[in-house]
């Protein structure tokens, strides 16, 4: 690329133009006028001369991949030297479009055959794989009067995958038996598969019927029995990315809190030795995961739902549950994360959850509209405002009508905001394994 003035350049030329004014009243300064312009351009020329070539620097963008929703990310761009001069530089990264950051440029002085590492923040704001644009170099002359450009070629791809701060605050509050923190409620039990784990420490909190004497007066401490409900239960999270879960609640769709409550319930079945799969679907079955036990399933699982978009066509359940079907007969929990809008529309889908449920056991989980109860709430100033809350009146009665229908047929139901799923989903899923409900 061509080279262009500095800053400094163009303020030493502005300077002198300023000064040729003087010129009219000082005419015997014309001479000196024009030595130092004519210094001025030989120093600008062979300062272009000395200076190497903008190619004579290689920058590589080092990139943490994978990524996670809303975390922030640390980006290097390591720059090499292969002239021996000292250089001055500032870069400019083309960044993904569902990335921010604070830091649009980075500037830095390298040595002659040397490296230098700059680095800066991004923050990506949506899940899936994304595409890095090109790396904008600019290099300051010798003596500052001109900067040499060039555009390198940094295409690279970076996938972002779900949020799991939740995960992480599980964890936290389970090696403390805190989990009500959390909203995860104790089952109490009457009966149930329940075998011996382990035995650990005991915690404030723990019930004092745990206690295991012997171990007790073995190592002179309180110890308490480890219990875990009955393993190898499979468990199938049905996850629909249709037109319904495209609709966001404070700036994040629907589909993304739906995928990190089944991140985070397939990590906790997991390590409690059940079998998870995955189907992702809309008009069409998108993703299958067959239901594995392995440690690895995770990633797999992951990897299969980091880049599930939503789509604004409607959702097929039937086609979904005859996939199930068809690929799994076995009995299992079926964890349907969905939603409807009204009892006529939800018709299709009621009847193919009414046959699902004669071999499996349904769990059926509704991502409601924060909107919906606010306008019922709403005390009505207009008469649109009397008419939008008989409407949403209307369209929760009809909800809670399907909702009360699936109960009666024997499944389990869930209707909550989209921000609050976590607990509710991991309250049901607790009660259902630790009672033998499957």
């Amino acid at each position: 690329m061509i080279p262009v003035p500095s800053h400094r350049f163009i303020l030493l030329f502005g300077v002198c133009v300023v000064a040729s004014l003087a010129i009219l009243a000082f005419p015997e300064a014309l001479l000196l006028l024009l030595a130092t312009l004519v210094v001025l351009l030989g120093a600008a020329l062979l300062d272009l001369v000395i200076t190497p070539s903008a190619r004579s620097l290689t920058v590589e963008r080092l990139v943490v991949d994978p990524m996670s929703v809303l975390r922030p990310e640390s980006i290097t761009l390591l720059v090499r030297n292969q002239s021996s001069l000292a250089l001055a530089v500032r870069i400019r990264d083309t960044l993904p479009l569902s990335f921010q950051t604070e830091t649009p440029e980075v500037t830095g002085r390298i040595v002659g055959k040397g490296e230098l590492r700059l680095a800066y923040q991004i923050q990506p704001i949506a899940r899936g794989q994304f595409s890095w644009g090109a790396i904008h170099l600019r290099l300051r002359s010798v003596l500052g009067l001109w900067e040499k450009r060039n555009l390198l070629e940094g295409m690279a791809t970076s996938r972002v995958y779900p949020n799991v701060s939740e995960l992480h605050r599980y964890h936290l509050l389970a090696r403390t038996n805190r989990l009500d923190a959390m909203g995860i409620r104790k089952v109490r039990l009457r009966g149930g598969a329940w075998e011996f784990e382990s035995l650990r420490d005991y915690v404030p909190g723990d019930d004092v019927r745990k206690l295991d004497w012997k171990a007790t007066a073995r190592r002179r401490k309180l110890i308490v029995r480890n219990h875990q409900a009955e393993r190898n239960q499979t468990l199938l999270l049905l996850i629909d990315s249709g037109r319904l879960m495209t609709a966001e609640v404070d700036g994040t769709a629907k589909l993304d809190h739906a995928i990190n409550a089944a991140l985070v319930l397939a990590h906790v079945s997991l390590s409690r030795g059940d079998r998870v799969g995955l189907c992702a679907f809309s008009h069409k079955v998108h993703k299958w995961v067959s239901p594995r036990s392995h440690v690895a399933q995770n990633r797999l699982l992951t990897d299969a739902l980091y880049d599930l978009k939503g789509d604004f066509t409607e959702t097929d359940h039937g086609r979904a549950l005859r996939t199930v079907a068809a690929r799994h007969s076995k009995r299992a929990l079926l964890v349907v994360l969905t939603d409807f809008v009204d009892a006529q529309t939800a018709q299709e889908m009621v009847a193919h959850l009414h046959l699902a449920a004669r071999r499996h056991l349904v769990l059926f989980v509704a991502l409601k509209d924060p909107f919906l109860d606010r306008a019922a709430r709403s005390h009505p100033h207009t008469p649109q405002d009397g008419f939008r809350k008989a409407a949403a009146l209307d369209l929760l009665h009809e909800r809670s009508t399907v909702l009360e229908d699936l109960r009666m047929a024997g499944m389990l139901v869930a209707d909550v905001e989209p921000k609050g799923i976590t607990a509710p989903l991991l309250n049901h899923y607790l009660q259902a394994t630790t009672r033998g409900l499957l």
